[in-house]
């Protein structure tokens, strides 16, 4: 990654597994109250020991952002690995989101 960066944040992503996943660089922090926005889903990927790339997804809701899953020593490319979660996490949490605005709207 670039430096200053903190990651890339999935701007777009296909339901086709084998498509790339478009995404944004995501500037690093200035400060520890920065966060993901709600339903922003960040990756980050430093080297592994066995030459491969330890990949994370933090996934920012209302309150926290959280880790929502590692892959670590992950060799060639990994976005075919990563991107089954992405995918499923990015539509369940639009789901959410548009049966809670349903809810609060009756």
């Amino acid at each position: 990654m670039p430096v200053g960066v903190r990651g890339a944040l999935v701007r777009e992503v296909s339901p086709r597994p084998g498509d790339l996943l478009r995404a944004t660089w995501h500037p690093a922090p200035r400060s520890h109250h920065d966060r993901l926005g709600p339903g922003a889903l960040l990756l980050t990927w430093t080297p592994s020991p066995s030459d491969g790339m330890d990949v994370t997804a933090h996934l920012g809701l209302d309150t926290m952002d959280v880790t929502l899953a590692t892959w670590p020593s992950l060799h060639g490319d990994w976005t075919t690995t990563v991107h089954p979660t992405v995918y499923e996490t990015l539509a369940l949490h639009a789901a959410l989101r548009v049966a809670t605005k349903a809810l609060t709207t009756i």
